[in-house]
């Protein structure tokens, strides 16, 4: 593969693997890429732009967009656009860049999808900073409301620090309890902190010096992305609530324009951990934008691989996984034999 700026033949199509000279949000840039991975790069024409890692374990090549496509031209439409992925995932074909395409970071929220590719609705949770506090305050829900003020009463803090291995550890104690093998390594927080520097903040609520929750936050000039976040088994009433108004408050003060919680599955099973997380979201007042995420598999044989590599190992650590496409899929299958 090589590292310099590739053409595909008359498509006006380029891969880029070393620095790319545009504005971009945080996730599209050198410092946030070179995070996730020594491999990423960025597929570029005169209209669009989409970055992009790529993991490689074993023998797979896994490669992995970190928002959806860029805008360089604000005057096409998702036709355009369709025909830019089509032609991102032809180049991948022809010179062997990946096994497949996996799900975007939850984060990116497409307006379209390739052909012939596996695709579900997708979207995310988001908050106007624009509006006045009082306005924030006042769309979320009563219970909430009374949530943030019963925890203020109760002497809750929320603050933002630098003792990564604190919030680590909150995040990791609760993916494990919701069975979850999904929680960053410590090496990768340490890593997002050394490059973003100025683009990511780490939040801790307590009560009493006791750790009752914890928040990390990747942002850039417009949009704060709530990336990850923990809490103790039994939180102080509130204290999460409140941990979420005090972020919301930092950010508007430097005059960001979203608060985004990342990721919305626009179906999801009833009592499931994945409908309680939506609904908290929704009760801050946010707002639902919507689009799609998808998959494209270049070769079957090597996903359906990677697939039964993946189940075993998470089976071996006495745990579930589910491609999330999948699950989505099949959440809407069962709504649809539901209704009908």
């Amino acid at each position: 593969m090589k590292l310099n700026t590739i053409d595909i033949e008359k498509k006006n199509l380029k891969l880029i693997r070393k620095n790319i000279n545009h504005e971009l949000p945080v996730f599209a840039t050198k410092n946030y890429l070179k995070s996730k991975s020594d491999n990423y790069g960025w597929f570029v024409t005169d209209d669009f732009l989409l970055p992009f890692t790529i993991e490689k374990k074993l023998i797979f090549k896994r490669l992995i967009f970190t928002t959806e496509t860029i805008y360089l031209n604000k005057s096409l439409t998702t036709l355009e656009e369709k025909e830019f992925l089509n032609q991102i995932t032809a180049y991948c074909k022809k010179h062997d860049i990946c096994d497949f395409i996996f799900k975007a970071q939850s984060n990116a929220v497409f307006n379209t999808y390739p052909d012939n590719s596996d695709h579900v609705e997708w979207g995310t949770y988001e908050i106007a900073l624009t509006l006045s506090p009082d306005e924030i305050f006042s769309n979320y829900t009563s219970k909430t409301r009374n949530m943030v003020r019963k925890a203020i009463k109760t002497d809750v803090s929320v603050s933002a620090t630098k003792e990564i291995e604190i919030v680590y550890e909150n995040i990791k104690n609760t993916f494990l309890r919701q069975e979850s093998l999904l929680y960053p390594s410590l090496e990768y927080l340490k890593k997002l902190q050394t490059n973003l520097n100025n683009n990511i903040e780490f939040f801790i609520a307590e009560q009493n010096d006791i750790v009752q929750g914890t928040a990390i936050i990747i942002y850039d000039d417009s949009r704060a992305y709530y990336i990850y976040g923990g809490s103790i088994s039994r939180p102080a009433p509130g204290s999460i609530n409140l941990l979420h108004y005090k972020i919301m408050e930092f950010f508007q003060e430097k005059n960001l324009e979203y608060y985004d919680f990342v990721g919305a599955r626009l179906c999801t099973e009833a009592k499931s951990k994945f409908e309680s997380l939506q609904k908290f979201k929704r009760s801050f007042g946010s707002t639902l934008k919507t689009g799609y995420a998808f998959r494209v598999i270049i070769n079957p044989l090597k996903y359906k691989l990677f697939s039964l590599a993946v189940q075993s190992y998470f089976k071996l650590k006495k745990s579930t996984y589910i491609d999330p496409i999948d699950s989505i899929r099949r959440c809407n299958e069962q709504q649809h034999t539901n209704n009908a």
